[in-house]
């Protein structure tokens, strides 16, 4: 068997879209790894500019690299399950086409799998469009269980690797609204799969107005409240968010949490970063205390039959999965929610 036709270890999906010359960054960030097995797809989404031939130089300089190209999907999910079925590595790997890896990031996660995992997630650093940091994901970012994935999205695609067959095996990437990374995630967790996390910021991701991330649509949400009267409901949600209640609301985040930690750690499906041995307590603490904390994040007043409801967006895809949020909610945040309640009954 030759070199050109042996199956490499990885391999690393980037789906494209017209990104033009910006995208050599990404593409030199894969080929300056120290680990050299691997085999990138480019899959460009029917781009219309130069990226394909940015891409096809890349390639001519380095065969590990080739272009896909693909018709137009609009969505980043049509592109990956195209590299999927391409894909002839054991691992598959995903690098955005924003984003970039630190050299040693395919041998950090390749030391996870050859201990036994089955999907890794790494930690990052995010950074604007001038390359200045805008943070760093801490502890809390790398722990890991069914639930927190259920009620956040957690671990951008940049950040994961996992075995090839177990995308497919969840039922693959689909398109439609919401993050499509948090519903496979999600997905993939409730076949059994467990995340192994790594406290090694060795992904580098692009934090900027621009991004899909940002722009993504959420047309689910959690009802808090529900109110006859739209100004009633304003209101409310106004007093919630204000500096009034600010101290009140860090108290109920905070137990809250440390409530719901404590139970998920009980369990064995908890995940914390391999080799950290610390107290998540102190980390909750020094989050709730962190003055950028967003205590309620994408509130909203909308319609609700012939009522106004006090809401905050989800991102997720499905009725399905805004259901299950709703019902675990109301298990784990109820402090959180006990305030809501009383300002809205004029209680505080």
């Amino acid at each position: 068997m030759t070199a050109s036709s042996r199956a490499p270890r990885v391999t690393v999906i980037c789906p494209t879209y017209n990104r033009s010359e910006a995208i050599v960054r990404t593409l030199d960030s894969v080929r300056a790894q120290s680990f050299s097995d691997w085999e990138m797809l480019v899959v460009s989404d029917g781009s219309t500019d130069d990226t394909d031939e940015w891409v096809r130089e890349a390639a001519d300089e380095d065969p590990r690299i080739r272009l896909v190209r693909a018709g137009r999907h609009g969505h980043p999910s049509g592109p990956r399950t195209i590299g999927l079925a391409e894909a002839r590595g054991e691992i598959a790997a995903y690098l955005d086409h924003d984003d970039r890896w630190r050299p040693d990031h395919l041998a950090v996660v390749l030391d996870a799998f050859d201990k036994g995992a089955d999907v890794v997630a790494t930690a990052c650093e995010r950074r604007d469009s001038a390359g200045r940091l805008v943070s760093r994901s801490g502890i809390l970012e790398l722990c890991w269980h069914p639930q927190i994935q259920l009620l956040g999205p957690v671990f951008e695609p940049s950040r994961v690797a996992h075995r090839l067959p177990l995308a497919a095996a969840a039922g693959g990437w689909r398109t439609g609204i919401g993050l499509e990374d948090w519903d496979l995630w999600l997905r993939m967790a409730d076949t059994g799969l467990r995340f192994t996390t790594l406290d090694e910021h060795t992904a580098v991701l692009l934090d900027d107005s621009g991004t899909r991330r940002h722009r993504t649509a959420r047309r689910h949400r959690l009802t808090l409240a529900v109110f006859d009267d739209a100004r009633e409901a304003r209101r409310v949600l106004e007093e919630v968010r204000s500096e009034r209640y600010e101290a009140a609301s860090r108290e109920a985040y905070l137990r809250d949490n440390i409530a719901w930690y404590q139970q998920m750690s009980l369990t064995p499906e908890f995940v914390t970063p391999q080799g950290w041995a610390g107290d998540v307590r102190p980390e909750l603490e020094r989050l709730a205390a962190a003055p950028d904390l967003v205590l309620w994040p994408d509130l909203v007043v909308v319609p609700e039959g012939r009522r106004f409801a006090v809401a905050q967006m989800q991102w997720c895809s499905t009725p399905e999965h805004a259901a299950r949020i709703t019902e675990l909610v109301a298990e784990v945040q109820r402090e959180q929610l006990g305030l809501v309640t009383r300002i809205a009954e004029g209680r505080c």
